[in-house]
């Protein structure tokens, strides 16, 4: 069986999504889709709005045959490792022709972001120069490598000035890097912006649309915006109590975890440089909510992206020294979240081609570095179910994958 892969977090499965998977199968003579779905805390740096259980059967649902977890280690953090173990571990099942993401510009992907990211791999001389100066001058590292990159390849600014073209120049870079014989779609995205927090007449609405529809109180407002069967799972969800949608614990939490300790272990946590620690200290205890603590970290220096994807890891201590580890050690392992019968078949295929072990439980006997992944999988799994008004703990532990017809 041949398979095309798909990265998402579905945070909610919303109609963009649904058009994805479709179009994927229309563009590419495919046998499935294998979709790598980010566990309960998720690239943007917050809690998923629902478990990764949820969400799996919502992919399953509504188009996607085999969920493989991107474990919290990398879903939690920037484009760069969040894409590259998600393609590492698409590229390990041996069966992936073909990665298919969303663009605001799929005609760009060949004469453009190919070309920028054999820039980034190989990091010519002029290019290490210019990043160098617009670091210095107090540029985020993203906004320099952008403006880098447009002195060299005219143009990249404003094409990576788009999320989802930005995410996707992430997957290419990593598929010419490690030289996977994998080929790209690019789908054009439809619908609203990635961030987009308004749902607009006629469109798709993003996935950020119809969180706010909900945190709002009117979850059918959301649930409209969704599939049917994303909608179902969605509404019983949240009428049971397991969601995250509470800012205000959020902000407890986070509250809490930096005032128990100093600026000086601050500073260990991924993702905190240059004295930061002691502004984030400092705003713990001024600050009135999460939204207000976010906007006062946040800079030209520090974007917010930036900004809520280290809350995350002060939730999760995740420190510098772990992270590194995790990002030069790569994916442990290739989790089953779910599949249906196709997907099923496909991974009593995969049982000759991966290249990394396949589980569906965690609690196998495996090496140090496979025990610290799932360590901190049980972590940030245990930390969300605390967010949610009826948490399910240790669910992690007795985690059975989701088996549709």
């Amino acid at each position: 069986m041949i398979a095309a892969g798909i990265v998402a977090e579905y945070n909610p499965f919303h109609m963009g999504h649904l058009y994805h998977i479709r179009k994927t199968r229309e563009c590419a003579q495919i046998d499935a889709v294998i979709a790598v779905i980010s566990s309960n805390f998720v690239q943007r740096g917050e809690p998923a709005i629902v478990d990764k259980r949820v969400r799996t059967q919502m992919a399953l649902s509504c188009g996607a045959d085999l969920a493989l977890e991107l474990p919290a280690a990398f879903s939690s953090h920037n484009a760069g490792p969040f894409a590259n173990a998600a393609v590492d571990i698409l590229a390990a099942t041996g069966r992936v022709a073909v990665i298919s993401f969303g663009m605001e510009n799929p005609d760009r992907l060949e004469s453009s972001l190919f070309g920028i990211a054999d820039i980034l791999n190989d990091e010519p001389a002029d290019f290490k120069h210019s990043l160098k100066k617009n670091l210095s001058l107090g540029y985020s590292f993203v906004q320099a490598r952008s403006m880098a990159l447009d002195e060299i390849a005219p143009c990249s600014l404003e094409i990576l000035k788009r999320p989802n073209n930005n995410l996707a120049l992430s997957y290419v870079k990593r598929i010419r890097e490690r030289r996977y014989p994998i080929g790209t779609i690019a789908v054009p995205r439809s619908g609203s912006g990635h961030n987009e927090e308004t749902a607009r007449s006629g469109e798709a609405a993003s996935a950020s649309a119809i969180r706010g529809l909900a945190a709002s109180g009117d979850v059918e407002a959301a649930c409209a915006l969704m599939p049917e069967e994303s909608a179902a799972l969605f509404r019983e969800a949240w009428a049971s109590g397991h969601a995250s949608s509470r800012a205000s614990g959020l902000w407890t939490a986070l509250r809490q975890s930096i005032i128990r300790t100093n600026a000086r272990d601050l500073a260990a946590v991924a993702g905190m440089s240059e004295g930061l620690e002691n502004r984030v200290m400092d705003m713990a205890f001024k600050a009135e909510s999460y939204e207000s603590f976010v906007d006062s970290c946040t800079s030209r220096r520090y974007p917010r992206g930036r900004v809520l994807r280290l809350c995350a890891h002060i939730l999760l201590n995740l420190s510098q020294e772990e992270s590194k580890l995790f990002q030069t050690g790569g994916p442990a392992y290739i989790r089953v979240l779910g599949a249906n019968a196709a997907g099923r078949k496909l991974l009593a295929e995969m049982r000759d081609s991966t290249a990394l072990p396949v589980i569906s439980k965690s609690s196998a006997p495996w090496s140090e570095y496979s025990r610290s992944m799932m360590s901190f999988e049980h972590r940030a799994s245990e930390l969300w179910e605390t967010l949610t008004d009826n948490p399910r703990l240790r669910s992690e532990a007795n985690y059975v994958p989701v088996m549709l017809p």
